[in-house]
């Protein structure tokens, strides 16, 4: 919910392969392994979910998305509205909304 997906912005130009392999935007385009591939594509609920309101990246989220797509790993994005706000109240709202679905 409400992700950054891409943390290299927060590190002031630190780069080491804790940040890359905690940053889905780094790792996921390389990402190759016959062992990792299946198991990620046999997830029963990757969700991605995200605002498009004040303090939210939705962008961020449709890029994850697409680095998804484009190795074949089901998921779901689902972005809210430009009113969603990066907010517990939202949050609030979000997490029951998904879990009553999941579970």
């Amino acid at each position: 919910m409400s992700g950054s997906y891409d943390i290299r912005p927060y590190f002031n130009g630190y780069y080491d392969e804790n940040v890359y392999f905690n940053n889905p935007s780094s790792y996921l385009p390389n990402l190759s392994d016959d062992y990792y591939l299946p198991i990620l594509r046999s997830a029963e609920a990757i969700v991605i979910l995200s605002g498009q309101g004040a303090y939210e990246a939705p962008s961020r989220s449709r890029q994850l998305s697409e680095l998804l797509k484009s190795k074949g790993i089901p998921h779901k994005l689902d972005l809210w509205g430009h009113d969603v706000n990066h907010d517990w109240p939202w949050w609030r709202k979000m997490l029951p909304h998904y879990l009553d679905k999941l579970f």
